[in-house]
């Protein structure tokens, strides 16, 4: 296949939109969410491929995410569904879930190490909808939304690289969690508050009365092919174990590279298994397409589409990172194309 074909291709699956997005935070603006990739990671993220910790500039990196994923049309279902109009309520149906996020944190990396400390809060928001035909325009609809708080502070270490053409890495994160809820309904009963502003209520949750230490180990691995084309594997989460009502198992993700001559490489990848992850309790999978374009030494241009299948519900977004970039100093800023609140980031290294 030649280098133009290729990116014919690309092209064609940007325009159609038609790969699956991860919910997981593109820490470091590295990954997912902006347009890159996981399995073919920069090497500054604790949640990237291990096997890739050799690809970052060796220095301090920090960074800030900020902004809502959520269902196509989310917040106007949940605005709509107020009188439990029967349309309404089946549009929220299929579009149930809506997540804001905030992001911080600092990294050291050197010599295919990584030390890592970073805080996440995840706000989630699942709306249950009671779609019986009895039950439309009725005081006594059922429809009921949570939201949900967790926070985590994640303490990570690992290291990894590449040696005639085969890499192979690790990754040990410590993770304090934080847990909070709320629920919502069209009829509150007790210990549940009204259908009025749902989504700035539940997504704007901040008190948490639960928490947890958990232990966690993810793997990572590359192999060159041939020349310019390389195949990747991730392997998160090697403990299963339960975070309340969300059930952590492993999960694995491949992916495939192609360099299309010395300016641009592509990047395809997808999970090989649906797992639970925070802050929800149904089983993700995603799949994503990422071109890299390299302008210059000091420039460079990250586009990528994504789509998240959540539950039986899924969406689509397109990411784009810019970065520019000395030996010394490094500033990478990214945007996702979504809805309501974009999901926006920052990093900045120096050395």
């Amino acid at each position: 296949m030649t280098t133009r074909s290729l990116a014919s291709l690309f092209t064609l699956s940007l325009l159609a939109a038609g790969l699956p997005l991860a919910a997981q935070t593109p820490l470091f603006v590295d990954g997912l969410g902006f347009g890159g990739s996981k399995v073919f990671s920069e090497g500054r993220s604790p949640l990237g491929n291990p096997a890739r910790f050799d690809q970052a500039t060796p220095g301090w990196y920090f960074t800030y995410v900020g902004g809502d994923q959520r269902a196509q049309n989310n917040q106007a279902y949940v605005l709509d569904a107020t009188a439990a109009d029967p349309q309404a309520l089946l549009n929220l149906q299929n579009a149930p879930w809506a997540q804001r996020t905030r992001s911080y944190g600092a990294a050291g990396v050197k010599d295919s190490a990584i030390l890592a400390f970073t805080h996440e809060d995840l706000n989630g928001m699942l709306a249950f909808p009671d779609v019986a035909p009895a039950d439309y325009q009725s005081p006594r609809n059922a429809t009921t939304a949570i939201g949900r708080r967790d926070a985590v502070d994640r303490l990570s270490f690992g290291g990894g690289g590449s040696t005639s053409g085969t890499g192979l890495g690790m990754n040990l994160r410590i993770e304090q969690w934080h847990h909070g809820f709320e629920t919502a309904a069209i009829d509150p009963g007790t210990g549940q508050v009204p259908w009025v502003n749902v989504d700035a209520t539940l997504l704007g949750l901040a008190a948490t009365n639960q928490k947890t230490l958990t232990v966690a180990l993810d793997l990572g691995y590359v192999m060159d092919l041939a020349q310019g084309v390389r195949l990747g594997l991730t392997a998160d989460q090697l403990n299963s174990k339960h975070l309340w009502d969300v059930y952590l198992q492993p999960q694995l993700r491949g992916g495939l590279q192609v360099d299309l001559g010395s300016s641009a490489k592509i990047s395809v990848e997808t999970d090989v298994n649906a797992v639970e992850r925070m802050p929800f309790p149904l089983k993700q999978k995603s799949s994503s397409a990422s071109l890299t374009l390299t302008a210059s030494q000091a420039v460079s241009l990250v586009v990528g589409v994504q789509e998240l299948t959540l539950g039986a519900a899924s969406v689509t977004r397109a990411g784009v990172t810019l970065e520019l970039k000395t030996p010394s100093f490094l500033l990478s800023l990214g945007f996702n194309f979504g809805q309501e609140t974009p999901l926006r980031g920052a990093a900045l290294m120096f050395n």
